[in-house]
C-alpha cells in the first residue's frame, strides 16, 4: 500500500478590529473556489513563520510579520495529507493584491461560517469563533 504524502503548510490568521482576513481560491486552482486562510507550503529549510511571511508577499504583495501561534490541524484529503500550521500576523504593510486568489472579504467571526471552506481550514474558524 502506497502511504500518502504529508505537506506542512501554514494559514496567515490576519486581523483588522474584530475582522479576519478570509481568501477565495481561483477556479483554477485545487479546492477551486473554496475559502481559506491564506498561506501555503513550508519550503525546505524554512520556519513555519518564514514560510507564512513569504507566501503573503507572493500571494498578497505585501510584508508581514508573523506572531503568536493559535493551532495546528491535520486533515486527510485522500490523495495526501495537510499539516496546517495557524499563526496570528502581527503586522502588515502595503495594499493588498489579488496575486494567487479570487477574491478577499474581511469577515466577523460569526459571518465566517457562511463561507464554503478548504476542509482543513475549517478546525480553524471554529478555534477563532470558540477564543
Amino acid at each position: 500500500m502506497k502511504t500518502k504524502k504529508t505537506i506542512d503548510v501554514t494559514a496567515a490568521i490576519i486581523r483588522k478590529g474584530n475582522r479576519f482576513l478570509c481568501a477565495q481560491r481561483k477556479d483554477s486552482s485545487e479546492q477551486a473556489g473554496k475559502w481559506e486562510f491564506p498561506g501555503g507550503k513550508i519550503e525546505i529549510g524554512e520556519t513555519p513563520e518564514i514560510c507564512l511571511e513569504r507566501e503573503l508577499y507572493e500571494e498578497f504583495n505585501i510584508q508581514a510579520s508573523c506572531g503568536e501561534f493559535l493551532c495546528e490541524n491535520t486533515h486527510d484529503y485522500g490523495d495526501k495529507i495537510v499539516k496546517l500550521k495557524a499563526y496570528f500576523i502581527e503586522s502588515t504593510q502595503g495594499n493588498f493584491q489579488l496575486l494567487a486568489h479570487k477574491d478577499i472579504k474581511w469577515l466577523t467571526c460569526d459571518t465566517m461560517l457562511k463561507l464554503d471552506w478548504a476542509e482543513a481550514d475549517l478546525p480553524i474558524v471554529h478555534k477563532l469563533i470558540n477564543r
